[in-house]
């Protein structure tokens, strides 16, 4: 398929434009110009990335391609693929490659305790272009499964909603091995499952979680998420440094107050992990109804940055950590059709059922209409300063389950 792909590039006598202004799109630009096959343009899209410099390219929005080329071959290399096909296809932009092919012989295997983020960045489109370019196949980039409410923090612009947990609780053990098992029995491969709460090292049958899902041979990689106040014990640390695990830690200043002894953990027992630090967040963590048209909240999901973040939550599968998390604090009615219950029915007919529901719901959702109480996420919205503390849960309106009015 490499040589196929590589003929058509060295054949074709359209623009060549390359589709993300990253680090694959890098690697892939290298690609290409170690081939002399000329690039026209390169495109991206994040506006805010549009406009900048890319090793000498003026970056192209790719909402606004189709105003600069009536025609062109697309590379992709991007990890969201369906995303960019998509917006490619709303222009009549139809011929397109997938660059994941092109990217195989590259060696990707970490070999330190710091992510090598590069090899991480190429491992995973690879892996996104494989499954897309198999449609049979019930593919997920990836999911993040709630495994508990509880966190050290209380930020009161947290977007995945923390800040609004009365009561937090751990997610039972049993319910999280359930929900793991039917993920998996009604997919073909997922490349990432990530552990989140809340701070997934608060509850503390994490590692049983981490365990579970190392022996699932569908899940690709696991990924946990904490924010540097927690230290795993000694005896976690063959866990933790599994080739299929990484850890991500937020680093937070003074409030990841044991991120220094983290960091000596993680090198002392060569973990994988990588540290990001915020400058700042978007400002989507307020939870009011709107009462938009389904045509404004349509174009809310569409501009949505987290739209792809499948969340796993209690049995339902949701298309973003909002969803997932206003559904658990019943601020949003009950509304089946933004989610999937994958433990709705387990004999073969129902599987079957559930499979092509979860792939409809994943390849041709429009929106959701718990999007109408969401302020939307687009990358272009307004930011704020990221983990300000609150002293207490924050007040919200909870929506009945069988109605829309509310208390």
């Amino acid at each position: 398929m490499k040589q196929q792909l590589i003929d058509r590039l060295a054949q074709s006598s359209k623009p060549l434009v390359l589709s993300g202004a990253g680090i694959v799109g890098e690697t892939v630009l290298a690609f290409c110009r170690q081939r002399g096959w000329p690039v026209a343009a390169v495109c991206d899209g994040s506006i805010k990335v549009a406009g900048t410099d890319f090793h000498g390219y003026t970056v192209i929005h790719t909402a606004d391609l189709g105003q600069h080329f009536d025609d062109a071959l697309v590379l992709i290399s991007v990890a969201a693929i369906k995303d960019v096909v998509d917006l490619l296809h709303s222009q009549g932009l139809d011929d397109w490659i997938a660059a994941g092919p092109l990217l195989e012989d590259i060696d990707t295997r970490q070999d330190a305790a710091e992510v090598d983020f590069r090899k991480f960045s190429i491992e995973s489109c690879i892996l996104c272009h494989q499954g897309f370019l198999e449609p049979e196949k019930v593919f997920l980039r990836s999911v993040d499964i709630i495994i508990t409410e509880r966190c050290s923090l209380k930020c009161k612009d947290c977007s995945n909603l923390m800040q609004y947990y009365e009561e937090p609780r751990n997610v039972p053990l049993d319910l999280i091995y359930q929900s793991i098992d039917a993920l998996c029995s009604l997919t073909d491969e997922i490349m990432e499952l990530r552990v989140i709460g809340g701070d997934a090292f608060m509850n503390k049958e994490w590692p049983k979680v981490v365990d579970r899902l190392i022996g699932e041979p569908k899940v690709k990689r696991v990924v946990i998420y904490t924010n540097g106040a927690i230290v795993p014990k000694e005896e976690q640390a063959t866990l933790l440094g599994h080739p299929k695990v990484m850890t991500v830690v937020t680093d937070y200043g003074a409030l990841s107050r044991n991120m220094a002894p983290l960091k000596t953990y993680f090198d002392r027992h060569a973990i994988p992990h990588r540290i990001l630090t915020m400058d700042s967040w978007l400002d989507c963590a307020s939870i009011e109804k709107h009462n938009r048209t389904p045509e404004e909240n349509l174009n809310v999901y569409q501009e949505c940055c987290a739209k792809n973040m499948l969340s796993l939550s209690d049995g339902k599968l949701f298309r973003c950590p909002f969803a997932a998390n206003a559904d658990r604090l019943a601020a949003v009615p009950d509304i089946p059709g933004d989610y999937v219950n994958i433990l709705a029915d387990s004999s073969s007919s129902g599987e079957m059922a559930l499979r092509r529901e979860i792939k409809d719901y994943v390849l041709n959702k429009d929106y959701l209409d718990i999007c109408d109480y969401c302020k939307g996420r687009p990358l272009s919205g307004d930011e704020v300063t990221p983990a300000v503390q609150t002293a207490k849960p924050l007040p919200y309106v909870k929506y009945h389950r069988s109605e829309n009015n509310h208390e």
